[in-house]
């Protein structure tokens, strides 16, 4: 089978499964032990914790880590659950369901619960400088959409909320779901001035049960209770080994960023000349489009024929692609709905394929996709 689905999850990288084995062998100790085993594996977690901070640009004690993207966005959301008195928080109707889902808790609880349109895929600065109010306490937009891999435009969306906090004298938390961007595009939490972002392992070739939360609001509280672990925010014994073979496979990610991203671009074209060519319709932006997006995220339509079937028929062809997320047992669900606040047209969402690349795929897959595709459509009357 060829694997297009990197968006969902990429496998273990070479390096990741090496030091996995290495470190799960050789530092036995729980990393809360006082004992000397369990001083040399907290040592060997802090020095982990230093490097993502130095990749990130950031300081060590804003890296927490999780069990991967969903639980840090989901730690940052479910502290508003505490509050005395419940405010409201904006985000986007295309963020992944880690934060979307939140939204029942969070009004059974008091708070409303904004879930601003994205025309397009883009959220429009003034749209959320109209939704602010004094109400709000918190802001939450994610930096790469998953589904068809629009990129916000974050910084101006902080200026926003940044203008907004000094006319009103108080302070918005604004968060960011960076799970697709992390190690394909420049991403600096410092330097887009977040409060808190979201990371997954398992997005660049690192261990699934891995992510890290950058936070540097001391006032977020935990999801859950137990020790004192990730200094009280994420209780539980520390993933070792899944943590080193993260930083391991972070690294090369950040280090080979450009040309990796060359890479796929170019896949990206030729891909979507194939497409245009084909009859299907292109959902994601164009790459010539003056809007932001990242190039490891094509969301074609391929109507009149439901994604469903689509899908087996390339799936049939020797080819793995999806249909939105695969963190939903309804994925296309939970694409429709997504594609739905882009105001995408109802017959174009039922009929959405995602395709998502990678560096490691090789020129001959991409070559062989296109040829899937182009049959394809003569086989079951794709047209625009």
């Amino acid at each position: 089978m060829h694997y297009f689905d990197w968006t969902a999850t990429s496998p273990m990288g070479q390096k990741a499964l090496e030091v996995y084995s290495d470190i799960a062998t050789r530092y036995i100790g729980n990393p809360s032990s006082t004992h000397p085993l369990g001083i040399q594996a907290k040592e060997c977690l802090e020095n982990q914790r230093r490097d993502v901070a130095s990749m990130l640009g950031t300081r060590p004690e804003y890296i927490y880590f999780t069990s991967g993207g969903t639980e840090a966005d989901s730690i940052v959301l479910s502290s508003l659950l505490g509050s005395p008195s419940p405010g409201e928080i904006i985000t986007t109707g295309i963020e992944h369901a880690a934060v979307l889902e939140w939204k029942k808790a969070l009004e059974n609880h008091g708070w409303k619960f904004t879930a601003l349109r994205c025309p397009g895929g883009y959220l429009d600065p003034l749209t959320l400088k109209e939704a602010l109010n004094d109400k709000v306490r918190m802001v939450a937009f994610m930096k790469v959409n998953n589904v068809t891999g629009t990129i916000l435009d974050t910084k101006a969306l902080v200026k926003v909320v940044r203008d907004y906090e000094k006319q009103s004298g108080r302070k918005i938390h604004i968060h960011c779901d960076a799970v697709q961007a992390l190690g394909k595009i420049p991403f600096h939490p410092e330097e887009e001035d977040f409060d808190s972002a979201a990371f997954s392992a398992h997005k660049f070739c690192g261990p699934r049960g891995v992510g890290i939360l950058y936070c540097r609001n001391k006032a977020i509280g935990a999801l859950s209770r137990g020790g004192g672990q990730e200094k009280g925010l994420r209780p539980g014994t520390e993933n070792l080994a899944g943590i080193c073979a993260m930083t391991a496979e972070l690294k090369p990610a950040l280090e080979n960023l450009k040309p990796d991203y060359d890479k796929v671009l170019a896949f990206r074209r030729k891909i979507q000349e194939t497409i245009l060519e084909s009859g299907y319709t292109l959902i994601s932006p164009p790459d010539k489009s003056e809007k932001e997006f990242s190039p490891y995220i094509i969301n074609i339509c391929a109507k009149p024929i439901p994604s469903e079937v689509f899908l087996r028929v390339m799936a049939d062809k020797g080819f793995c692609l999806s249909s939105g997320s695969a963190c939903s047992s309804n994925s296309r669900g939970k694409a429709e709905s997504v594609l739905a606040a882009m105001n995408i047209p109802s017959s174009d969402r039922m009929s959405s394929i995602r395709i998502s690349l990678s560096y490691l795929n090789l020129d001959e897959e991409v070559d062989l996709l296109c040829k899937a595709l182009r049959e394809a459509s003569g086989q079951l009357g794709i047209r625009k």
